[in-house]
């Protein structure tokens, strides 16, 4: 028997300093998930060589006060971080697969001992009555302001995140902090002597700190290293600061609440919906075709994906491909071509850089919208693509004839490019109306590649030489006398037109562009000409002005207005 009681002597020390060296380690932030398991190990291993007998009901910490400061504590502290065999190679993971193994740990706290600390209080202040509660017996117990208790291990989707952080708060708290969620994690240090209620509610405290280190040292045990090392980005959450040393220690009741909150069906479901919106919105049907409303959806939904699960789900790879899948059902063609390039881009270059790319998509779009081009179907009915590309052309010499007028004449340096074809000269120079080629003498005549044939003629462009299109009565050739002929009756003509349709509302301050557009249009003398239904047209359907509108159509109508340019032709209808 005196041997029997030597050997439980001295596993009851090796326990002890056991013990001592795991609540250090425990304490030190520094101290890995892996290495405090195995000084778990220890603790078991050292009890093994003791009496298993001596572990009985009356040492559960459900039924029983843990002093650990007494062997009975110890011996309770080691009897309720113990797991059954069925759980001992229990590896719980992060995810829907861990939910089963992860139900059954919650059922094994709830029966052994950690009911007390599972139950959180959802209403109160967590300040301590004015006097003691007492059992039918007559016997005293603290009265604290909380109520609405829910269990984390059977009613999770009942709790919050901060129903949670508030009741970790009241339990490493001060007695005066009460149930709220702390500014600093900072332990505070409980008198367990003091008299009266408030003694008995520190002391209530301890067992409820003493459970939760208990707590985080099953969790140690029975949670998968790569699942614990994920919780870590959240550590700010469940460390805290002893008020006496400053040595640091994590919460096992934080801890577990993060692990169900990634586990269970609540969050999980939760989360995939929250995935649905990245992958189920459309760019066309859902968003109207707006990029930014587009890119705003997609954004908030993975943001609050990564926030509360980590960058693992949904990360840049899969959320690229979704992105390109619904960008690319847009048939605008400058957009899709701008799509098609960098999808080609993404897939060989592994520095694709996101962010850069959908800022990139947002100023081609709002780029695409403000020109009036932005659509996201391919126009397919020809009238439609007649009206788009008739449209464009309007625009563009509406756009040369505002700048014109603006400009006074004036040079805008860029260059001697005029739609896409070389010209003499710069904008605001004769030569900026004929083009490069025409000035240029190869031969008394040249043959264009569309067919037409031209004749030099020195007496055009300031006496330098011009190519000119033949005579229409008496081809070929080109008769100077002839073409000056023809260019006196246009004058005449056009004079004879701004007399008789002089418009008395056109004042001398009316820009000479107007005066010139109102002769084009109102020469049907009191009938409505095409030259005025385009006018309306531009008016009610484009939403220009009406002397806007009267510029474009005559910069693209006029046939008779005096110009102090050359014409290559003469004697045509057109």
């Amino acid at each position: 028997m005196s041997e029997q009681l030597s050997s439980i002597a001295d596993s009851l020390t090796t326990l002890t300093n056991t013990l001592t060296t795991l609540v250090s380690a425990n304490a030190s932030s520094k101290t890995s998930w892996s290495k405090m398991a195995l000084e778990i190990g220890g603790i078991t291993k050292a009890l093994s060589k003791g009496s298993h007998s001596s572990l009985s009901n009356p040492t559960n910490p459900f039924s029983q006060v843990l002093d650990l400061n007494t062997s009975n504590g110890l011996k309770g502290w080691q009897h309720g971080v113990q797991l059954p065999p069925s759980m001992e190679n229990m590896d719980v993971k992060v995810g829907p697969t861990g939910r089963k193994q992860l139900r059954a740990l919650g059922d094994h706290l709830r029966h052994n001992g950690y009911h007390s600390v599972l139950n959180i209080p959802t209403s109160g202040t967590g300040l301590p009555e004015s006097a003691p509660g007492k059992t039918a017996g007559g016997q005293e117990i603290p009265a604290v302001n909380l109520s609405d208790h829910v269990n984390l291990a059977t009613d999770m989707q009942n709790l919050t995140r901060e129903n949670t952080l508030k009741f970790a708060g009241f339990i490493h708290g001060g007695l005066q902090d009460g149930l709220a969620v702390p500014s600093k994690r900072v332990q505070k240090t409980l008198d367990l002597t003091t008299s009266g209620n408030d003694g008995l509610v520190a002391n209530m405290k301890q067992q409820l700190r003493i459970r939760c280190d208990m707590l985080m040292t099953i969790l140690q045990q029975v949670t998968n290293q790569a699942s614990l090392n994920s919780l870590l980005a959240q550590k700010d959450l469940f460390t805290w600061t002893k008020e006496t040393d400053g040595t640091e220690f994590y919460c096992g009741l934080t801890v577990l609440w993060l692990i169900f909150e990634l586990i269970e069906p609540k969050t999980v479901i939760d989360a995939r919906d929250v995935e649905k919106i990245i992958e189920e919105t459309t760019l066309v049907k859902d968003c109207d075709g707006d990029v930014r409303t587009y890119f705003s959806t997609v954004k908030k939904a993975r943001d609050e994906l990564h926030s509360r699960y980590g960058t693992d789900r949904m990360n840049d790879q899969r959320f690229t491909e979704i992105l390109f899948k619904n960008l690319n059902t847009v048939e605008q063609e400058h957009f899709k071509r701008f799509i098609s390039t960098n999808y080609t881009n993404w897939l060989s270059d592994e520095t694709f850089d996101l962010d850069k790319f959908m800022a990139a998509v947002d100023k081609i779009y709002t780029g695409l919208v403000t020109s009036k081009e932005w659509t996201t179907s391919a126009p397919e009915d020809p009238k439609v693509l007649a009206l788009t590309t008739a449209n464009k052309s309007m625009q563009k010499k509406l756009a040369k004839l505002t700048s014109t007028t603006t400009s006074a004449g004036s040079t805008n340096g860029a260059g001697n490019l005029k739609d896409g074809k070389e010209m003499a000269g710069p904008q605001g120079s004769t030569g900026w109306s004929v083009e490069k080629w025409r000035t240029i003498k190869k031969g008394d005549s040249i043959t264009r590649p569309d067919g037409t044939k031209h004749f030099w003629c020195d007496k055009h462009y300031s006496g330098k030489g011009l190519y000119m299109k033949p005579n229409v009565s008496d081809p070929p050739g080109h008769d100077h006398a002839k073409w000056e002929s023809f260019r006196e009756r246009q004058r005449e003509k056009a004079a004879k037109r701004k007399k008789d349709n002089d418009d008395s509302s056109v004042s001398s301050n009316t820009p000479t562009a107007v005066k010139k557009a109102k002769l084009v249009v109102n020469r049907g003398n009191g009938k409505k000409t095409k030259f005025q239904k385009k006018v309306e047209v531009l008016v009610t359907q484009q939403g220009l002005s009406h002397a806007k509108a009267l510029e474009a159509v005559a910069a693209i109508y006029s046939d008779g207005a005096p110009s102090d340019s050359d014409d290559d032709s003469y004697g045509s209808s057109n």
